[in-house]
C-alpha cells in the first residue's frame, strides 16, 4: 500500500467529515436563530432532503459499480462530488436576504437536496475504494486510522474552529456565510487531493471474463445473505440515530442551557477531537487482540457511560465538565469509526467470497444510506421534542428567552435518549460473531463463524456466482 493513498484516504475522510460536521452542528440552529423559520418546518426540511437521500444512496451505489473509465470505477466521483459539495456549503449558509416567507422555504429546500446529491456522489465512491486499496489485515487496520485522523480534522474545522471564528465575528447570518466560504474552499481542495493520491484502482486482468451487472433481484439476494453486514446495519441504525440527537441538541445545549458563547463549542470539540486521534493506537491494539468487532462493541458500550455523563453536567459551572464530557466523546467516536470502517470492509470481502464476485458500491451505498436516514430520523425527534416544549424561534438573536420545558427536553435530547439507542446497539451488534483476529481466516478478511451464515456455506447456498 503506497504512503500517498493513506495520505488521499485520510484527506477524502476530511472532506466529507467537514461537510457533514458543519451542516449537521450548524445548519438547524441557523435555520430557527438567524432565518427564523419554526422549528417544526426546519426539521421537516431535513427529513425530506434525508428522504430524497434515502432514494438517492443505493442508485448511487449501483450506478458506481457499473461506471467504468479510465480514471477507475470510483475515482471520477471524488473530483466530481466534492466540487458539487463546496458550492452545496456555499449556498446553505449564503441565502440572500431578500427572500422570505414560501420563496425562502423553497431556496433552502432547494439548497438542502444539492447538499444532499453532493454528499452522496462523493461518500459512497470513496468508501467503495477503500476496499481495493489493501487486502492486508494490519494494513486495512492502519489505513482506516488515517480515516479517523482525517475525519477528526475534518470535525476540528466544521465543530471547532468555526464556532470559534462565529464567537470573533459575530454568530448571524453574515458570519456564516464567511465561515461557509472557508470551509467549502477546504472542500474543494480536499476532493481534488483525494482524487489525486488514491491514484488508480486495481484493473482486472486482460483476459478475465467480464461479468454481468447484477439485477435487483440479486443485489437484494447479496444482502439478504450477508448477516454480519445485517448486524453492523443494525448497531449504526440504533447508535446513529441517538448520537445524531445528541448531536442536534449540542448548539441549543451551550446557547439555551447553559447561557455561553459559541467559543463553547470551540473548547468542547477541540477536546473531543483530540482525545479521538489519540484514541486510535489504543483501538488499534484492542482490535488486534480481540478482534474488531469486539473493539467496535467496547466503543458502543463505552457511548453508553458517555451519554449518561452528559445528564450530570452542571448548568452553572460547564468549565471543565463539559470539556471532559467532549474528551469522552471522542474516545468513544474513535473506537466508532475505526471499527465501523474495518468491519464495512471485512462484510465486504464476505459478499466477495460468498458469490464471487464484489457489491463494494451497493454496500456503501446503503451504509450511507443509514447515515443519512439516521440523521434525518435524529433530528426529525430533536424537532418534535422542541416543538413540543414550546421552543421560541427568532432572527439573528440568540436572547430569545425559553420555557423551562425547552431546557428539559434539550438535557433529554443530549443525554438519556442516546445512552438508551447506545445500549440497544450493542445488543444488535453481539449477533455478529467474526473470528477477526490476526491470523486467522483468509488475507481478504475474516472468517465468519455466525451459525447462521457457516450452515448456509457448509450447503454451499452461498457459493453462486452472480450475474
Amino acid at each position: 500500500m503506497k504512503r500517498r493513498a493513506m495520505f488521499g484516504w485520510g484527506i477524502g475522510s476530511f472532506s466529507s467529515a467537514s461537510l457533514v460536521s458543519a451542516v449537521g452542528l450548524l445548519h438547524l440552529r441557523f435555520m430557527t436563530d438567524s432565518l427564523g423559520l419554526s422549528i417544526a418546518l426546519a426539521g421537516a426540511l431535513v427529513v425530506v432532503s434525508r428522504v430524497y437521500d434515502t432514494v438517492l444512496d443505493p442508485i448511487v451505489g449501483v450506478l458506481s459499480d457499473r461506471t467504468r473509465t479510465r480514471y477507475g470505477r470510483y475515482r471520477p466521483y471524488l473530483i466530481g462530488g466534492g466540487l458539487l459539495a463546496a458550492l452545496s456549503m456555499i449556498l446553505l449558509f449564503n441565502v440572500p436576504y431578500s427572500l422570505k416567507g414560501g420563496a425562502l422555504v423553497a431556496f433552502v429546500t432547494a439548497t438542502l437536496l444539492l447538499f444532499s446529491t453532493a454528499y452522496t456522489l462523493f461518500r459512497i465512491p470513496y468508501l467503495a475504494l477503500g476496499r481495493s486499496i489493501t487486502q492486508d489485515f494490519g494494513e486495512r487496520s492502519k489505513l482506516m486510522t488515517f480515516s479517523v485522523y482525517g475525519s477528526s480534522l475534518g470535525s476540528l474545522a466544521a465543530m471547532s474552529a468555526a464556532p470559534y471564528l462565529l464567537s470573533e465575528i459575530g454568530s448571524d447570518r453574515a458570519g456564516h456565510g464567511v465561515i461557509a466560504w472557508i470551509l467549502a474552499a477546504l472542500i474543494a481542495a480536499g476532493g481534488c487531493a483525494t482524487f489525486l493520491l488514491i491514484g488508480a484502482e486495481p484493473m482486472p486482468a486482460a483476459d478475465a471474463p467480464k461479468v454481468p451487472h447484477a439485477s435487483v433481484k440479486e443485489t437484494l439476494r447479496a444482502l439478504k445473505e450477508n448477516r454480519p453486514f445485517q448486524c453492523l446495519i443494525g448497531f449504526k441504525v440504533t447508535m446513529f440515530t441517538g448520537l445524531s440527537v445528541h448531536a442536534t441538541a449540542i448548539p441549543y445545549y451551550t446557547r439555551h442551557v447553559l447561557g455561553v458563547s459559541d467559543a463553547s463549542l470551540s473548547g468542547l470539540f477541540l477536546s473531543q477531537t483530540v482525545m479521538m486521534m489519540l484514541s486510535q493506537v489504543m483501538w488499534v491494539r484492542l482490535a488486534g487482540r480481540f478482534g474488531r468487532r469486539n473493539a467496535l462493541l467496547a466503543a458502543g458500550m463505552l457511548e453508553i457511560g458517555t451519554m449518561a455523563f452528559w445528564f450530570l453536567l452542571p448548568a452553572g459551572q460547564p468549565t471543565p465538565w463539559l470539556q471532559i464530557a467532549g474528551g469522552l466523546n471522542g474516545i468513544g467516536g474513535g473506537g466508532l469509526f475505526f471499527g465501523l470502517y474495518t468491519v464495512l470492509t471485512d462484510a465486504m470481502d464476505f459478499t466477495r467470497r460468498t458469490s464471487g464476485e464484489g457489491r463494494e458500491g451497493i454496500l456503501a451505498g446503503v451504509f450511507v444510506m443509514v447515515e443519512k436516514a439516521t440523521t434525518a430520523l435524529g433530528t426529525f425527534v430533536f424537532s418534535l421534542i422542541l416543538g413540543w416544549a414550546g421552543f421560541v424561534s427568532a432572527q439573528d438573536s440568540g436572547s430569545t428567552v425559553q420555557p423551562e420545558n425547552v431546557k428539559t427536553g434539550i438535557v433529554l435530547a443530549i443525554s438519556l435518549i442516546p445512552s438508551v439507542c447506545a445500549l440497544v446497539a450493542c445488543l444488535f451488534l453481539t449477533r455478529m460473531k467474526l473470528d477477526d483476529a490476526p491470523g486467522s481466516g483468509s488475507r481478504a478478511g475474516p472468517i465468519v463463524t455466525d451459525d447462521l451464515a457457516k450452515d448456509d456455506l457448509m450447503t454451499g447456498d452461498l457459493a453462486h456466482a452472480s450475474a
